[in-house]
């Protein structure tokens, strides 16, 4: 007291000599809101860096074969190389390089020897003819000159060669045939191909690249085999003396003429990679004020590349360094903003949530997933893309925007959902050179995704809402590219991947619900919902070995779900939460009432000893539940569904047996014999009850089990139990931990007399002779 009295003498003396007291850091900021700060300020620099860090000033997309909605100057001077313009010239070295054919001369030398068979044939057939002994009736021309015809490769009719032979000599023949192989090896020199063969495309005589037998190229007229074939007509026609004769020798020459020229695709197509690596890409120059796009022009590929070029030297001008570029600076400055709002918000909205924290690290791993998604899918985009102005064009539609909302709203939320759909909305809009309509265009999908998947109990349910927000997507799209004149074809592909996304964004969000929900411990209401399933084993276990607890559990469930409906609560929570809120009674079932079947083991134990029992099926529940993994929000209400009220009726036991005993031994007389019955011994271990669900069942709990012992079934009784238990446990103070208001309270009550009402009516009671016909 005496320093208490010193300190305030000192402190309003400084005050009145005007000297403030001095405060520490510590005073002004607490080491937990210091830590909060930190790890906001890392979320936020994570965030911008994985969104923003390396990009580079795309601009306006143009896609190919649109037309041009404005005008874009030049601000400064550039150039470039142009790989279009060198692509051309490419395809044009590739057009006019003549194809390489490789020349052979095995066709003529085959020929000339088909030809000397003949004669050696026609020899024989002398000689043969002169030989003593023999008579020309056995002796055929025509079955020597047929015997080499059907030794060769020639299928030359064998009438043909016999008619040659019989119309001229020797001598007329060895001219005929000295010229014949001058005029065939003159259309060889030149080159012969068919036209199968003819890989340049033109028709007729044309320019070739032929390589000899010693890959020696030279350039000649070669021929189409038609084209020699006339060639060899005409010529023959001046070797023989009559046009019977001229025929007959063309037709037989004829075989000896074939392609001789082979093309080598192997070959021109080295020539015309050589040709290509010799050329230089063109170098476009513009100036400043130089129209790069004029409006109403339709964009061609050229466009897009001299756009391209005119915003990465832009870029370079502005500084290409990854953090001090003038591009991130401004995002940076921008999401700066966006985040100072988030943090305030936060601060002063969010501080009225219970499990702030946890909505907290939800939405932060949500939008940091998100935001992750969209640089990969836009950096793999445009390393795909990069070739196809159109499919980039689409990348923003391939962005699955609703994803963190829709995990954020499933897990923690509309508010925090929509908070989230905020940032994701904002972030998108900045990546996308600050385009005011895409931001909209994101923002409305997330809210219908928001709601649509708000309170859901079935995950399927999810896979609808991504589509619901892909319908959604594709509408916002689709009424912008109408307004700024796109083509069909794009606001066709623009529908068609948004709603496809939107599914893969509902089904995304199937898969990672679960995890979410393992790493921060919370229970959706699909996860509750699928443990209202009476087969769930710990329910098949109470059926059988508790059923009175198991009809208690049902009872207090409709008590609590009803009550939390009224009061605005979470009715599937406490339905749930009820139906497991007694699984420790399970250890030793037949030491609760509602088991007993006429034998009482508490009859055979002291107060104490029962009284610990039933507080041990608290932290049998917890262990049982821990061990089937049920869910924490279960356990924290398994904890706290006694909170720590007193076990009246073995504490009035005990202090009924108690004082029968220092009466008995006069314990008066004997002060040391004299003990009190400790009350704490009869208290549940707690907590006390801390959020609603949890009061709700703590109230329905003891109400229900009250309401066994009502000797009758008014709305009076009723009400006046209802109002002692909930009297009697206030002043206990077991509601000092929790948010319920006093408007709230009497709701419940409200609600906990209709529905005793209805679960306690009383039936009419029948007549005998009804009955008897009844049973019969």
């Amino acid at each position: 007291m005496i320093r208490k009295f010193i300190s305030s003498q000192s402190k309003s003396k400084k005050r009145r000599n005007g000297a403030p007291p001095s405060k520490t850091f510590g005073q002004i900021i607490s080491l937990d809101q210091l830590l909060q700060i930190l790890l906001f300020l890392g979320f936020g620099i994570l965030v911008i860096f994985i969104s923003f860090l390396g990009q580079k000033i795309e601009g306006k997309k143009l896609i190919l074969k649109e037309e041009a909605k404005e005008r874009m100057v030049a601000d400064f001077d550039f150039e470039y190389e142009s790989q279009i313009k060198a692509e051309e010239l490419a395809k044009h070295i590739r057009t006019k390089t003549p194809p390489i054919y490789i020349q052979s001369d095995l066709a003529l030398t085959k020929f000339e020897s088909f030809l000397d068979a003949l004669e050696n044939a026609y020899t024989r057939y002398e000689i043969k003819k002169e030989t003593p002994g023999i008579s020309e009736e056995n002796l055929s021309l025509k079955d020597f000159l047929n015997e080499t015809i059907a030794s060769s490769d020639y299928s030359v009719n064998p009438s043909l060669i016999h008619n040659l032979y019989e119309e001229t000599t020797s001598k007329e023949r060895y001219k005929l045939y000295s010229d014949g192989l001058e005029i065939l090896n003159s259309l060889y020199q030149d080159g012969i191909y068919e036209e199968s063969n003819n890989q340049s495309g033109h028709v007729g005589t044309v320019l070739l690249q032929i390589m000899d037998s010693e890959n020696r190229s030279t350039q000649t007229n070669a021929r189409l085999l038609e084209e020699a074939l006339v060639q060899l007509k005409i010529q023959t026609n001046t070797l023989s003396r009559n046009e019977a004769l001229a025929q007959l020798t063309f037709e037989v020459f004829k075989h000896g003429l074939n392609a001789n020229l082979i093309f080598s695709e192997e070959a021109t197509e080295s020539a015309i990679r050589n040709a290509i690596e010799s050329i230089q890409a063109p170098i476009l120059k513009f100036k400043q004020g130089d129209t790069l796009i004029a409006p109403g022009e339709i964009i061609s590929a050229l466009d897009i590349e001299k756009y391209k070029a005119y915003k990465l030297k832009e870029f370079e001008l502005k500084g290409d360094s990854m953090f001090f570029n003038e591009l991130f600076r401004e995002r940076f400055y921008l999401s700066f903003i966006l985040f100072l709002i988030l943090y305030l918000f936060i601060k002063y909205e969010l501080k009225k949530f219970k499990n702030k924290k946890t909505i907290l690290g939800v939405c932060a791993l949500a939008i940091l997933l998100n935001v992750t998604i969209f640089r990969i899918i836009i950096e793999f985009g445009e390393l795909l893309f990069q070739n196809n102005a159109a499919l980039i064009a689409l990348l923003p539609n391939l962005m699955p925007i609703a994803l963190a909302p829709i995990l954020a709203a499933v897990l923690v939320g509309p508010l925090p959902a929509i908070l989230t759909a905020l940032v994701i909305s904002t972030l998108f809009c900045l990546g996308f050179d600050n385009s005011l309509d895409l931001m909209l265009i994101t923002f409305f999908p997330s809210i219908v995704g928001i709601f649509a998947s708000y309170k859901i109990r079935n995950r399927s349910k999810l896979i609808r809402a991504g589509f619901l927000t892909g319908i959604t997507s594709a509408f916002g799209y689709a009424i912008l590219s109408i307004l700024n004149d796109s083509s069909v074809a794009l606001i066709s592909q623009q529908i068609v991947s948004s709603i496809i996304i939107g599914l893969i964004t509902g089904v995304t969000t199937v898969g990672l619900l679960p995890v979410f929900e393992q790493v921060f411990k919370i229970s959706t209401s699909i996860t509750l919902l699928e443990l209202t399933d009476f087969n769930h084993p710990l329910l098949r276990r109470m059926q059988m070995e508790a059923p009175g607890t198991y009809h208690h559990s049902l009872m207090v469930a409709n008590l609590s779900e009803n009550a939390a409906d009224a009061i605005g609560s979470n009715p599937l929570l406490c339905r749930v939460c009820c139906l497991f809120h007694d699984i420790g009674k399970l250890s030793k079932p037949e030491y609760f009432s509602e088991n007993q079947r006429g034998y009482n083991p508490h009859d055979e134990k002291n107060p104490s000893m029962s009284a610990l029992v039933i507080k041990s099926h608290v932290k049998e529940g917890v262990d049982t539940a821990k061990k089937e993994q049920l869910p924490n929000v279960i356990i924290d209400v398994i904890k706290q569904h006694h909170g720590t009220s007193l076990i009246k009726y073995f504490y009035h036991q005990a202090k009924k047996k108690h004082s029968q005993v220092n009466k008995d031994t006069n314990a008066e007389m004997n002060p040391l014999l004299d003990s009190t019955v400790q009350e704490s011994n009869y208290r549940y271990d707690g907590p006390k009850p801390k959020f609603k669900e949890s009061a709700i069942i703590f109230f329905a709990d003891a109400v229900e089990a009250a309401s066994r012992s009502l000797k009758k079934v008014t709305q009076p009784a009723i009400e006046e139990m209802i109002d002692s238990i909930f009297e009697s446990r206030i002043y206990d103070g077991q509601l000092d931990e929790c948010p319920l208001t006093f408007k709230e309270l009497n709701q419940i009550k409200l609600s906990f007399t209709r529905t005793l009402l209805n679960m306690l009516h009383s039936r009419i009671e029948y007549p005998k002779d009804i009955e008897a016909t009844s049973d019969s």
